[in-house]
């Protein structure tokens, strides 16, 4: 580099937090995913104390679930056609609706199952919408160059709730009580909603005025089919997770293999989420990383293989330093995929290429909760992650045969 040409500016972990719009919407995010964990597991929690049924816990768990897939990609339709920023304080709002209802309904004692269903099935809903508007609305806050660096640090936030919020919700059901955690809640979403009021920039749409329609979410598909590098992530993405879905089966080695209980459990189902937020600070400190393709495709590979490595476990710790792994190569690929739909996606398309993220990543692990359960039952748990893990292998090396740009794509 010559001595007067001009430098790159240094990208650190917190550079996008620099930029006080992006900083709102951060703070925002965080108080909104925090209110809903903990409103979720204090919600399971009273659905056991009521009806003493694991069946009836599963049940709560869908309608929380469930909607994502069935309005996915209507909201990212709704997020290209309307003001995003306007559409991020109605759903934030909107989720004071079931955090109300269940802390007044718990405190005269009249609720029962099929209310925290019902209002557990809205609170999901209203959030579908929250993250595609968010998500659209990350690239006009930020420069193309820390484009990677503020969704990395927005994936955190995902990671950091999972984490936080069911350990802060029992900790407040077991001081304060159910009611008061879900009040809480409303004291967390209402700052939210005026964090995300409080910026300058637009969310009103660019270019002419869109409707939402079958057409408009049409146009989501096409564009991801027609985009290689997109439809490259997308492809590899679908094919680890189907066959390499491990979750539903860690209960297998806690019981049966490494003789661990619920504490082991708890440690086992943990370490992904630690795993995660681990990966993430590692590309946070990596600052944007060019070659994108490279590293996504490394990252699955090394994904794959410690799926063998958490087959072959024969002592916990072993298994542990396994799922870890797993959740920190997930963290890479779920960023650099978030990261290129929004560089590669133009503005009137950004929220729809942002809800198929969401409506691809539920549906693949709703499939994939199925076949890891199937074959575990037909061949045991460790030989159903080592059948995994060589299938994962092939759909990688399928994909990128297919698509050979994946491997050579960096960004600007």
């Amino acid at each position: 580099m010559n001595p007067g040409s001009p430098q790159e500016p240094t990208i650190r972990p917190w550079s996008s937090l620099l930029i006080r719009d992006y900083r709102l919407l951060w703070a925002a995010s965080v108080l909104n995913a925090l209110a809903i964990q903990i409103r979720n597991v204090a919600s399971l929690y009273q659905v056991y104390d009521i009806s003493g049924s694991a069946l009836q816990l599963g049940i709560t768990g869908f309608f929380q679930a469930f909607p994502f897939v069935i309005f996915g990609l209507f909201a990212g339709a709704v997020a290209d056609a309307f003001d995003r920023k306007m559409l991020l304080v109605a759903s934030t709002l909107g989720q004071l609706i079931p955090s109300l209802l269940l802390g007044i309904l718990t405190l005269t004692g009249t609720i029962q199952v099929w209310h925290i269903y019902g209002l557990g099935f809205i609170g999901a809903v209203v959030d579908v919408f929250n993250w595609p508007a968010r998500s659209a609305l990350i690239p006009r806050l930020v420069p193309p160059g820390l484009l990677m660096n503020a969704v990395t640090l927005s994936t955190i936030i995902m990671q950091t709730s999972f984490l936080l919020g069911p350990a802060l919700g029992g900790v407040m059901i077991d001081h304060n009580g159910l009611v008061a955690t879900y009040f809480t809640t409303i004291a967390l979403l209402l700052p939210a909603a005026l964090a995300v009021l409080w910026m300058r920039s637009s969310g009103a749409p660019q270019g002419e005025r869109r409707r939402v329609n079958l057409r408009s979410i049409v146009e989501g598909v096409e564009f991801i089919w027609i985009q290689r590098i997109i439809l490259s992530l997308f492809l590899l993405d679908f094919g680890v997770t189907l066959v390499g879905f491990y979750r539903p089966i860690l209960p297998i080695f806690a019981a049966d293999v490494f003789k661990m209980g619920a504490s082991g459990l708890g440690v086992l189902y943990g370490a992904p989420s630690l795993g995660a937020v681990l990966g993430s600070v590692t590309l946070l400190m990596l600052g944007d990383v060019r070659r994108k393709g490279v590293l996504v495709v490394l990252a699955a590979v090394i994904f794959a293989a410690s799926l063998a490595l958490l087959g072959l476990s024969q002592w916990f710790w072993m298994a542990l330093g396994a799922v870890l792994i797993l959740g920190f190569t997930d963290a890479l690929s779920v960023a650099i995929r978030r990261t290129v739909v929004q560089l590669l996606a133009p503005d009137q398309l950004l929220g729809r290429a942002s809800s198929l993220i969401t409506v691809f990543s539920q549906a693949t692990n709703g499939l994939g909760a199925v076949l890891a359960g199937a074959a575990a039952q037909a061949w045991g748990a460790p030989n159903a992650l080592l059948v995994g893990s060589g299938i994962c292998f092939l759909m990688i090396l399928a994909t990128c045969i297919a698509i050979p740009q994946l491997w050579h794509y960096r960004s600007n």
